[in-house]
């Protein structure tokens, strides 16, 4: 992707992630990137060559973090399941920072326009297909080797804790309590019981108590 893409696909995002996909427009892009009227429709002529764009820059951007957060662990093994789940939580927490939060609303708006554009689906499955890889290498870094459905599990939890703390504008919870809430999921030891009440208090402030 060459500069002036990415300077439009950074712009969208930003849009996106500060005021949601209603707000995407050329117009607007053209705004956030400080260029002139009309240079973001040169690029991208149709609003679905917009969300393309943006979408391919998205993911490269996971792609480059989950890599990098992967080749730790695989140089590092063998990994104690605890282990992943550890830096897993350090990718989630960077991701749910103030500075990278827009970043990651603009994400799952973009995560739910799949749904909507058949044209948008093809690039999700490929997607996903290389983390499925990642999450591969991973789970033969675990000792005892893990079932890549373990990190895969993991990394969708991830997701899910992710979507709630945005969608209910909560802080980060920390790193700590990021890797409690994943260990399970790769397979690694339950908590002591005598954790269980703060385990519970701590998915209420994930997760939202309604009856609160």
């Amino acid at each position: 992707m060459d500069a002036r893409r990415m300077l439009i696909a950074d712009s969208a995002i930003q849009v996106i992630g500060a005021r949601g996909m209603r707000a995407l427009s050329h117009a607007a892009v053209d705004t956030e990137a400080g260029l002139p009227k009309g240079s973001t429709s040169y690029y991208c002529r149709k609003r679905i060559d917009l969300l393309r764009l943006t979408m391919r820059r998205l993911y490269d951007l996971d792609l480059v973090e989950l890599r990098a957060a992967a080749d730790a662990m695989v140089a590092a093994s063998p990994l104690a399941p605890k282990d992943v789940a550890w830096v897993v939580a350090g990718v989630v927490e960077r991701w749910l920072s103030e500075e990278r939060r827009p970043i990651t609303r603009a994400r799952f708006e973009l995560f739910l326009a799949v749904a909507h554009e058949e044209d948008l689906r093809e690039m999700s499955h490929e997607h996903m297909r290389e983390v499925l890889e990642i999450s591969a290498g991973v789970a033969g870094a675990i000792d005892p080797p893990s079932a890549i459905e373990h990190v895969t599990t993991t990394l969708l939890l991830a997701d899910g804790v992710m979507l709630n703390v945005i969608r209910q504008g909560f802080p980060s919870p920390s790193r700590e309590d990021l890797a409690r809430i994943l260990a399970a999921s790769v397979g690694a030891p339950l908590p002591p019981a005598d954790n269980a009440g703060r385990d519970i208090e701590l998915l209420r402030e994930v997760w939202g108590d309604d009856d609160a």
